[in-house]
């Protein structure tokens, strides 16, 4: 085969463009710190790239869903504990006003602090977290609980008036389970045995209803349990959230483990084929010289 200049030089040419796209390839690597920084690098590599990355971003989502719900809940737990305080504290004034020794002024003192504790408990009821309303279910930019009269010092209380409850749903949160787990409370199903409780103390001091205010007691001690298992359902679902945290948490490491070896760099081998790269290249620069000599045509010019 008849080799000529014209080929010679075309044969350089192409070698020298080959060594600069390893060279370019090599510097955009270190640059951006990756191997693969396209789809052509390494097609198979790309779409493990790709799914990896998909699912990380499910498992942060993820870990959002659990970080507020484990806060949803802990507010909860601690409006719950404190509804507790309050009840023990209105059953010994119920035990107090039940004594058939006490007088008039002293009933209307015990009927007045009676009258805080229900402001305390409809504080409690109307509680929010992060601007939404805890006892609220899905309605939670509602205030849940209303006084019907504003200026008696106990009054009926209504759960969420003019909305319907038919289909009401709770506060849910997805944690990565078959259903979305529900976080918030019925309040009305918490709340109103302890509204109507007090209220029912409240006129039997003010009254001197001995019998009602001994009734009172056994409806208070109904709305503490109820509390109570409702102080247990929330405990239960924070340990659930937890360990949904520290699993997704576990997943998020393997995942970004998995993503470093096939996406990160290794710089140390990157430098090191980059001065091979280098040093081929200026090799192939001075074999290039010595091969493209003056030809007889330029000595003709």
């Amino acid at each position: 085969m008849r080799v000529t200049n014209k080929m010679i030089n075309n044969n350089l040419l192409l070698n020298l463009n080959r060594g600069l796209s390893r060279l370019e390839k090599i510097n955009n690597q270190l640059g951006t710190k990756k191997k693969i920084n396209q789809p052509s690098d390494d097609p198979v590599k790309t779409g493990v790239i790709l799914r990896t990355s998909s699912s990380i971003r499910e498992v942060e989502q993820l870990i959002r869903n659990v970080d507020a719900a484990v806060s949803w809940l802990d507010a909860t737990d601690v409006v719950l504990q404190d509804v507790v305080s309050v009840i023990h504290r209105a059953k010994e004034l119920a035990v107090a006003g039940a004594s058939t020794h006490l007088d008039d002024t002293a009933r209307k003192a015990l009927a007045d602090e009676v009258a805080q504790l229900f402001d305390n408990v409809f504080q409690l009821a109307n509680s929010t977290h992060g601007g939404r309303y805890i006892f609220a279910l899905q309605y939670t930019d509602v205030k849940p609980f209303t006084k019907v009269d504003e200026a008696a010092p106990v009054s009926q209380v209504e759960f969420l008036a003019g909305k319907s409850l038919a289909d009401v749903r709770p506060v849910q949160f997805d944690i990565g389970a078959e259903k979305p787990m529900e976080v918030s409370l019925n309040g009305g199903e918490i709340f109103g045995p302890i509204f109507d409780a007090l209220r029912t103390l409240y006129d039997g001091l003010n009254n001197g209803d001995g019998a009602a205010v001994n009734t009172v007691i056994g409806s208070l001690d109904t709305a503490l349990d109820n509390v109570l298992r409702k102080i247990s359902e929330v405990g239960g679902k924070q340990n659930r959230v937890e360990l949904a945290r520290e699993r997704f948490t576990d997943l998020k490491l393997n995942l970004t483990r998995i993503l470093s070896e096939d996406q990160d760099l290794d710089y140390s081998e990157a430098i090191m084929e980059l001065k091979m790269e280098e040093f081929a290249y200026r090799t192939a620069l001075s074999v290039g010289a010595r091969i493209i000599q003056p030809s007889l045509v330029d000595f003709l010019r």
